[in-house]
Formats: C-alpha cells, structure tokens, sequence
C-alpha cells in the first residue's frame, strides 16, 4: 500500500522531470524542443539570430534546449518557425505550453498546433495576453549588441485549441506588430499547489478502493 501510494505521488507530481524556472513559470525542462524547421530553410535566423553568447547559435540551437539564452529576431510576414518534441507536451490541469518572447517592441503571435495527426487552425495572440516575467536578458543580435530585453511568456491551455497533446507548434508573427522576438515555446509544469492537489485526491481515490 505504502509503496502504491509513493507511485501515485511521484506520477501526480510529474516524475523525474525538472522545471525550468522563467519568473513564475515552470518549464519542463524536457519540453523544450528536439528539433527546428524553419519555412525558409535558415535564412532570416542567420542574419537575426539571438544568443547570450556572440555566435550563432544555428539550427535547432536557436530555439531548442532547456534555456532562454538564444533566439530569432525581427520575426515578421510569411516566416515561420516550426519546434517539434520527441516526446508530446501532453493536456494537463491549467496551461499546458508557453511561448516564449522577448520583448524589444511588441509580441503579437500566430501559431497552430499538430497533435501528430492533424493540425489545427491558425490562432492569433495579441501582445496583451503576455505576462511579464521581470527576468531581463543581454542579447547578442547577428553580432551586434548587447540588448537588453525582457521576456514574457504567452502561457496556453491546448484544450481551449481542441487538442489533447502537441507533437509540433508552428509559430509566426501575426501581421500586426512590427515584428516578432522568439525565444522559445515549450511545455508547462503545473503549479505546485495544483500538483499537491491531484496527488492527494490521486491517494484518496487508491484508500477507497483498497477498503
């Protein structure tokens, strides 16, 4: 029984996976993207690249791996970029993903998603919906620099987009804003409260049963 409940524990609270911490967010840090497809096959992110460090980061460095030290700059019309995960961010309690900006003017996205079989529509966010992480980052931009820029995050709940796991998220500046800073779009580790929550209602439901 003890060891029962110790396994309902450790699943509710996400296994062995670490968050990644950005301000009040928790990344999974194993939800951070496994690999890059860019629409136009590399050119605007090597001429707008974003890094900590003063190199190209390439391809899928710029907007792969479990940190927010590289990017791609002044995003803007048909460009897009799509970041795939060997392993799918799957639907849980609250926000499931978060996309990743920095703000050097405005952040307004366009983004669909692919739950491996299909994808979806596209869907508009408007800079507002961004929340602040007060986390500043000095950026290096295609060897110039450095910026100073601050992140924020567009955090989403797959389920208000019709899907219960996403394989792929396609993601774009929607037109409006002068053009778009990314960073990075990856997975959401629920908030420790929530967890606690599921975990303890997760141990009721095994006593129920075991009465």
């Amino acid at each position: 029984m003890k060891r029962m409940a110790s396994l309902v524990l450790t699943a509710a609270l996400g296994g062995s996976s670490f968050a990644l911490g950005l301000g009040s967010f928790n990344f999974d840090a194993a939800k951070m993207g496994d690999y890059l497809i860019e629409s136009d096959g590399g050119s605007h992110r090597a001429a707008n690249w974003l890094n900590l460090a003063n190199v190209d980061p390439g391809n899928p460095g710029a907007l792969t791996g479990a940190n927010f030290d590289t990017g791609v700059a002044n995003m803007s019309g048909s460009i897009t970029y799509t970041i795939g995960y060997n392993s799918a961010i799957v639907d849980q309690v609250g926000d499931d993903l978060g996309i990743v900006v920095a703000r050097y003017s405005f952040d307004d996205v366009r983004f669909r998603l692919n739950d491996g079989s299909a994808w979806t529509s596209w869907f508009a966010l408007g800079s507002g919906t961004a929340v602040s992480t007060g986390v500043m980052k000095n950026y290096w931009y295609a060897g110039g620099g450095p910026y100073v820029a601050e992140l924020y995050v567009h955090a989403l709940d797959m389920a208000a987009y019709g899907v219960s796991m996403v394989k792929e998220i396609e993601i774009g500046d929607n037109g409006q804003s002068p053009q778009l800073d990314l960073v990075r779009a990856g997975g959401l580790v629920p908030e420790p409260g929530t967890m606690t929550a599921l975990a303890l209602g997760a141990l009721a439901l095994l006593r129920r049963k075991t009465r």
